[in-house]
């Protein structure tokens, strides 16, 4: 979540089961947010303990049920409003059909969005994606002024209707057998998620006594919480990362975009969240952020770009390529109602300025840095991180999958855990998780005729 946090603290393994206050102490984002994260692992647990990983509500009053796939027409098929749970998440469904969804954004030109005329599954692709003001207008408290500061931000379940051509398979799944079917087929395409290490290295030279305590390996001179996403996907040789010292948070709402000219409502409350010459930024819109979910695992994806001018008096800056010249989203950040923004990272020149010109391995061409698996790569500030894979397979890098990096001064180190042997312990992504559930097999005779098998699992309504 590219949020303007402290740190990310809940663990499940931890066990807390509440976050209690005291009297006289300063209250965190943190202990507030790791509240809100106790209650949700506690109610999905609960909910997918006992109804199993995928079920709807059926009985009196309920009719079809949520999301059943009851119409097809050969290009488009329906579902019916109402809900049903994938791991103990709620989805809701006002009624849609394929290309209107609401988290879809669809393209009837792009091949791998329209549906087969084979046997092919429905299913859902189930997850969270958080939203701040300039993505949410509404939940801006104005009384603060039309400008001013925003305050909090919000998660939002975002479910994607799916299909999965079953052309080439030499059975139909049915209700029993559909959930580990779909399993089996997304665990055979995406190999395991790839883990990250992160430390500080000791300082080289004298230190100031001024600055940080020699023993620091940390020389920032202000707490971060450091983000490091895959932005490409793919194995090893082709994945590549970005990192941010804000959490990706620092965003830009954009006005207009006129080639590579760029004019934005704000340049930012200050220096530091801000921009600057040579930083590196991305265009982001509603449909950019829904598209990389079924993107998540592909090598195409957008390109960052870096700032060659500012026109402060004007709120303009200039990107070194045109959005539009982009084949991925040609479209990027011209279409008001998606909500365009730009985000800033900080692996760009102006990561490089900060110190460790002699490890610093710069960008490529679309503006990423590469991955380098089972070496440490320099961030800033004595901050380095490592990739590696599985002991036994190696790792699919997914587009969207994050790290969080708490650094502090008062201490000169990470927040990470360590083993016994006091080396910095791997770890999976934080994020992003996707879950899926089966809806329907779609059994296609000729151009108006079809046959369609419900894959749903209902479970008992309690009766009125």
């Amino acid at each position: 979540m590219q949020g303007d946090f402290s740190r990310v603290t809940f663990d499940p393994a931890q066990r807390f089961s509440a976050v209690l206050s005291q009297q006289g102490r300063v209250q965190l984002d943190s202990e507030i947010n790791e509240q809100t994260a106790i209650l949700l692992h506690y109610m999905r647990t609960l909910a997918a303990d006992l109804l199993g990983p995928v079920a709807f509500p059926s009985g009196p009053g309920h009719s079809a049920g949520g999301f059943c796939v009851d119409t097809f027409d050969g290009g488009n098929f329906t579902v019916t409003p109402g809900r049903i749970y994938v791991d103990g998440i709620l989805c809701e469904c006002d009624g849609t059909d394929y290309w209107s969804q609401p988290d879809g954004h669809l393209d009837r030109g792009r091949e791998r969005d329209r549906l087969p005329t084979s046997p092919f599954m429905v299913y859902l692709r189930v997850w969270e994606r958080m939203v701040t003001a300039v993505e949410a207008p509404r939940i801006r408290e104005v009384a603060l002024g039309l400008h001013g500061p925003d305050t909090t931000v919000r998660t939002r379940v975002v479910w994607q209707l799916c299909w999965m051509d079953l052309g080439s398979e030499s059975f139909i799944p049915d209700m029993k057998t559909a959930p580990q079917f779909l399993r089996d087929q997304i665990g055979r395409r995406f190999r395991p998620r790839p883990l990250l290490s992160a430390r500080v290295r000791n300082p080289e030279g004298n230190s100031t006594p001024c600055d940080v305590p020699p023993q620091s390996g940390y020389r920032g001179p202000e707490n971060q919480l450091y983000r490091v996403e895959v932005h490409r996907g793919g194995n090893a040789e082709t994945a590549t990362f970005k990192w941010s010292r804000e959490n990706g948070s620092v965003t830009l709402p954009i006005r207009a975009v006129s080639g590579a000219s760029i004019e934005l409502e704000t340049l930012g409350r200050d220096d530091k969240l801000g921009l600057e010459i040579d930083d590196v930024v991305e265009i982001v819109d509603d449909a950019s952020v829904c598209r990389a979910a079924a993107d998540a695992w592909e090598e195409e994806c957008p390109r960052l770009y870096t700032i060659k001018e500012i026109d402060h008096a004007r709120r303009k800056v200039v990107l070194d390529h045109e959005p539009a010249r982009d084949p991925y989203q040609p479209d990027a950040g011209t279409v008001p109602g998606r909500h365009p923004l730009l985000r800033r990272w900080d692996h760009g020149a102006a990561g490089r300025e900060r110190g460790d010109t002699d490890t610093y391995t710069g960008v490529d061409s679309e503006g990423t840095q590469q991955i380098r698996e089972g070496t440490w790569l320099v961030l800033e500030d004595g901050v380095e991180v490592r990739f590696e894979g599985d002991v036994e397979r190696a790792p699919q890098y997914r587009r969207g999958d994050y790290w969080t990096i708490p650094v502090r001064v008062v201490t000169g180190d990470v927040e990470w855990p360590k083993g016994l042997n006091g080396r910095p312990q791997p770890k999976r992504p934080q994020g992003i998780d996707y879950h899926y559930a089966p809806l329907a097999v779609v059994l296609p005779q000729n151009a108006t005729e079809y046959t369609m098998v419900d894959l749903r699992v209902p479970f008992p309504h309690r009766r009125q």
